[in-house]
């Protein structure tokens, strides 16, 4: 095996290169999908399950021992793809999360059985076919961003079934009958037809049965509130979401985003007259105040925000959305909504709304953040991304960017968020010298739910508008919007020298302090940092969907040991793939959070760090047979000392380059990310084939299946002990972890 040539195993490394790229883009698109029809906890939750599968192929392998067909499996892969996404795509809404895990892990049991094949077959170069695996991961991450705002969802899921045949047919020149490779080639010749037919794939793309059936979109709680049927004129899917635009009345339409959040755009012909009525809305009570000449959106959505600004006396108004599909929507409907983002002083900036300000030097009369969601998923399934909006260090920033007079307005979704970012608000202004006991004179606090309403309500209280200032507010400005919040109605819940929340009133009578308030309250209202920025997360201690995603691993994990390592003597190997799978993750999402800092988007963060970590680890792969990299202290391989002394060094340079490049170019940053992120890569992308390697010398290769499985499975735990750490720690001591499971290979010596 030792004398194979990289003339011999040419194609096979071609095929996993390409089956790596339809696995990653294919995980990519059931986390599109998933957000659509799922809150996005349950998407971490469905993904975080199916792709478990790889680690069920490697088991497969190893158990049955069989030797299976590669160019066969490849387009039963393919043929996978397609199924599953069908499946679902077509079934009415399926309440049963765990039938979508198993429905989309058939592709990724199969992907991992062909992985497990090939490294069993070619163990020796395990190096090389590594290095190949990573290689088409890091293409997929770059790739999944234009195909799906190029080609949408329906013909991407084509493109990934493409390069799946393919590798299939890079298998069957080497391994495969004649007639195997003319099924394969006429297969490719079929899928290609049908992707340049879009007009075929966009009609099945356009009938998505389980998104409009699902309980849990806008669509259907309009659906319920009208008992109408909702009228969908338009939608578009893109690598940022799927859009769609529904008619709800004559005035307005509404654009959905991902099902699950939705922007008001009104209609607008240039006359300010006939849109005064949004005067009456709670959202223009924060214009009522003062001065608002130069005023910030921050994620204005479908242009209604913009609106109100105009009609509260804004002249000069900076308006930043962070989804280019609500913009290009907005766009296509300049005819309904007067061209909105063309308004005369709307200056218009597609970026995120943290990124914008700490790079501006102006200074406003008014912020503005109305509803903006932080929660998401982030690409791949194996993390929860946030935005960094709502954490300490941004309410810095935004009180730095007001003028003296100026506010900081918010509007909330309901009781939890209010109170955290109430508690936020309250911190930055007592870390910037505010008095304790003067608090109480520094913001305001309106509730959506008129007086007229509230028995029926309940005294609920839904989409508060809370508004701060660096000053007390004046006895002019109290008057002003104490007056406009009369006028609609409004129940006030704190406004200086009318009503304080009690809550808050026992703060400045010195009750209790703050840590004490929180600890009292019954849900998590303690600030969020940029280091723990999960602000939508209100359960103290681990989150319930992530308790259960622990147990249900937990499980598998011991019921797949007690059955497959029975006749195991030596269990190093199975703590060695364990600890790489752990630490991989907890160090590989950790520095996805982190990034969106520097790189300022979500998305971008995501498809850029795994880039960067992905390349450089296939790159170390590659390199990890050579000898210089065999060096042993005491037979511990040194390469896993130096991982967690790259970690503690990365902890450093982090921060430092976020202040450091925040104004670069994109391209500089991305350049700057990857190389800043190299030297951990190469190193960490060392571990697997090293092991690989040392059950070929061991004379251990029956058991290499089942290592890929190990590491599969400790991945997946791996990433859902990273969302625990961090939500409690934060992202520094979730990188730490990272470093000890390293660390701990070279103590014990679990190489040897």
């Amino acid at each position: 095996m030792n004398s194979l040539s990289h003339k011999n195993i040419l194609l096979e490394l071609l095929a996993i290169f390409f089956l790596s790229i339809s696995l990653f883009v294919y995980e990519m698109l059931i986390t599109r999908l998933f957000s659509t029809i799922l809150f996005y906890h349950f998407v971490f939750l469905t993904i975080s399950l199916a792709v478990l599968g790889l680690c069920f192929g490697g088991l497969i392998i190893y158990k049955t021992r069989k030797k299976y067909s590669l160019e066969k499996l490849a387009l039963t892969l393919a043929f996978s793809f397609f199924i599953s996404i069908i499946i679902i795509y077509k079934l009415p809404y399926i309440k049963i999360y765990l039938i979508y895990s198993l429905i989309t892990s058939i592709p990724f049991v199969i992907g991992g059985m062909i992985l497990a094949l090939v490294f069993l077959k070619y163990s020796s170069i395990s190096n090389k076919l590594y290095f190949a695996d990573l290689l088409g991961s890091t293409l997929g991450s770059v790739i999944i961003i234009p195909l799906m705002d190029n080609l949408s969802f329906m013909r991407t899921l084509f493109v990934i079934i493409i390069f799946s045949i393919f590798s299939g047919v890079l298998f069957s020149i080497k391994f495969g009958t004649k007639k195997m490779k003319y099924v394969l080639i006429s297969f490719l010749i079929l899928t290609s037809t049908l992707l340049i037919q879009k007009n075929i794939l966009l009609e099945l793309e356009n009938n998505f049965t389980s998104y409009l059936t699902s309980p849990i979109t806008v669509i259907e709680h309009i659906r319920q509130n009208s008992n109408e049927e909702v009228n969908i004129v338009f939608s578009s899917w893109d690598s940022i979401s799927r859009t769609d635009v529904i008619e709800n009345n004559d005035r307005e339409k509404i654009i959905i985003t991902d099902g699950g959040a939705s922007a008001p755009m009104i209609r607008f012909n240039g006359n300010l007259d006939e849109v005064s009525y949004l005067k009456e809305e709670i959202n223009y009570l924060p214009f009522t105040i003062g001065n608002n000449e130069d005023t910030l959106l921050i994620g204005p959505g479908g242009g209604k925000d913009v609106l109100l600004a105009i009609l509260g006396g804004s002249k000069n108004i900076d308006a930043v959305e962070i989804n280019s599909s609500i913009v290009d929507t907005v766009n296509a409907y300049k005819d309904f909504n007067g061209d909105i983002y063309n308004y005369e002083g709307v200056n218009l900036f597609v970026e995120d709304g943290r990124t914008f300000i700490e790079n501006t030097n102006k200074k406003y009369n008014n912020i503005y953040l109305s509803m903006v969601m932080s929660k998401a998923i982030g690409y791949g399934g194996l993390s929860l991304t946030e935005n960094f909006l709502y954490t300490k260090e941004a309410f810095k920033i935004y009180f730095d960017h007001l003028k003296d007079d100026g506010y900081l307005s918010f509007m909330f979704h309901g009781t939890f968020d209010m109170v955290r970012g109430i508690n936020t608000g309250i911190e930055t202004l007592l870390d910037a010298g505010v008095n304790q006991k003067d608090i109480l004179k520094h913001f305001i606090v309106i509730n959506n739910i008129t007086n007229s309403m509230m028995e029926k309500h309940e005294n609920r209280i839904n989409m508060p508008i809370v508004i701060f200032k660096k000053k007390p507010f004046t006895t002019e400005e109290i008057e002003n919007i104490y007056n406009a919040a009369v006028k609609q109605d409004r129940i006030i819940l704190n406004m200086p020298g009318i009503k304080n929340m009690d809550l808050y009133e026992d703060l400045v009578l010195g009750k209790w302090t703050l840590e004490e308030m929180y600890d009292k309250l019954y849900f998590n209202a303690k600030p969020t940092i940029d280091n723990k920025p999960f602000f939508y997360d209100f359960k103290k201690g681990v989150p319930n969907i992530l308790q259960i995603l622990i147990i249900l691993i937990s499980i598998i994990i011991v019921a797949l040991f007690r059955t497959f390592t029975r006749n195991i003597r030596d269990l190093r190997p199975l703590f060695y793939f364990s600890a790489i799978g752990i630490g991989f993750m907890l160090i590989e999402i950790s520095l996805i959070q982190k990034s969106i800092l520097l790189l300022g988007n979500p998305i971008r963060a995501f498809s850029y760090t795994v880039f960067s970590l992905l390349l450089s680890c296939g790159i170390g792969s590659y390199f990890s047979n050579k000898k210089i990299f065999k060096t042993t202290i005491k037979h511990r391989d040194i390469v896993f000392i130096f991982i967690p002394i790259l970690i503690i060094s990365l902890l450093i340079i982090l921060p430092n380059s976020v202040k450091l490049y925040k104004d670069f170019k994109e391209i500089y940053k991305l350049l700057i990310l990857t190389i800043t992120l190299f030297p951990l890569g190469f190193f960490m992308g060392m571990a697997f084939p090293k092991g690989i390697l040392r059950l070929k010398d061991k004379e251990q290769e029956e058991y290499i299946p089942l290592m890929l499985g190990v590491n599969g499975i400790m991945s997946v735990m791996g990433s859902v002990l990273s969302l625990i750490i961090s939500m409690n720690f934060g992202f520094t001591i979730t990188m730490l972890f990272g470093a000890l499971m390293y660390l701990s290979i070279f103590i014990f010596k679990l190489l040897e």
